[in-house]
């Protein structure tokens, strides 16, 4: 059985960083939230997650419930990003801050989280000063495709699909691009495509909110009879 991987850095540490770029771009303003080291998240390097919408319904007595909000990363790709590059500790830096513009969307603008102007505006000014550089899109490409186990491919544009878990039902999902049906490829060949075959890289952030979980793959309003993919 293979060693289990520890964290690139302490949960304590963790907490540092979330601290003190809490001071230094939100003004010290957003509350406290969990951050989790994930095994799991492998189709993104963070996510943030909240079991409610940004503005619950009071209860029976005039008062809104608690959220349980959290900050996700992932292990294994910030784990290996460390462990390859001299930047490891940086991109997890940059990929706490991206999170926290979630955060600070939804706690602060009372808006669930998105990559639209607010959230542009907000990374353009933290980029400034040059100590950070949050992106839309991470570029742990080799990362993640060193952890993929199964793809799907658009029998019509040609887009591909890959998830480390089997995830992706072609009698239920459909291309994201062209709705056009996916066929699952042949597990020996999964690795062999250069990441040049991707229209579009994962995305940095995951945004789960309510009851949507955005991830990388993302559900109609209605999944019956389909769904379609984005990736």
């Amino acid at each position: 059985m293979a060693p289990r991987q520890a964290p690139p850095v302490t949960t304590q540490h963790l907490t540092q960083m979330w601290n003190e770029l809490n001071g230094r771009y939100f003004a010290g303003l957003l509350p406290p939230i969990d951050l989790v080291w994930s095994r799991r998240l492998t189709s993104s390097v963070g996510m943030f997650i909240s079991r409610r919408g940004p503005r619950p319904r009071l209860d029976q007595e005039g008062l809104r419930p608690p959220s349980k909000r959290e900050i996700r990363l992932s292990l294994p790709l910030l784990h290996q990003a460390t462990h390859t590059s001299e930047y490891g500790e940086q991109e997890i830096v940059n990929t706490l801050a991206h999170e926290m513009i979630h955060q600070w969307q939804y706690d602060s603008l009372k808006r669930r989280p998105n990559h639209g102007p607010d959230f542009l505006r907000k990374m353009t000014e933290m980029n400034r000063d040059g100590t950070l550089a949050i992106t839309i899109y991470h570029s742990l490409q080799k990362e993640v495709l060193a952890l993929t186990r199964f793809a799907w491919r658009c029998r019509q544009c040609g887009q591909l699909y890959r998830r480390q878990r089997r995830t992706i039902q072609p009698r239920r999902h459909h291309c994201g691009i062209c709705k056009g049906s996916l066929q699952e490829l042949n597990p020996s060949h999964v690795n062999r495509h250069p990441a040049t075959e991707e229209t579009r890289e994962c995305s940095t952030s995951a945004v789960a909110t309510g009851q949507d979980e955005q991830l990388d793959l993302v559900f109609s309003q209605n999944p019956s009879p389909s769904s379609v993919l984005h990736d």
